[in-house]
């Protein structure tokens, strides 16, 4: 599980990298950012890998009565890349993705596909831990 963990965080330090840019630009001048219309997003494969990947999230009371995301700070995200729900890097909205359109245009096909690998990746570390969980029940 260790060896998926890894490749899992090497494939999400790519996809922030060549995110970062776009998402500095469009995302911090944007008056309806869409972490405002969020709350809680982690799913049951986000809480797999923080944990299988030694990472825990320490829940403070003031952040579950925010409105919007709860890690949505003045600066934008609290959390580190590494700690985020997946559909906060896999969730492109129509702006940025003309922006990385108009100047990149290859790079949402290159970020959709890495997305599927980690995606499918994510299922396998699910499917080894259960089994793993399941075997020594």
């Amino acid at each position: 599980m260790f060896e998926i963990v890894t490749k899992i965080e090497s494939l999400l330090t790519e996809t922030v990298s060549m995110q970062k840019d776009y998402v500095e630009r469009v995302c911090a001048a944007c008056e309806t950012s869409c972490c405002l219309r969020v709350h809680y997003l982690f799913n049951e494969k986000d809480i797999f890998f923080l944990r299988l990947s030694g990472r825990e999230l320490s829940w403070r009371r003031e952040l579950l009565t925010k409105k919007g995301c709860w890690f949505l700070g003045e600066q934008g995200c609290i959390l580190d890349p590494g700690y985020r729900p997946f559909i906060c890097h896999t969730y492109i909205c129509h702006d940025l993705e003309m922006e990385m359109n108009r100047c990149d245009p290859g790079l949402m096909a290159v970020l959709d596909e890495k997305f599927k690998i980690i995606g499918r990746m994510r299922s396998l570390l699910r499917e080894e831990y259960l089994l793993a969980k399941n075997a020594g029940a």
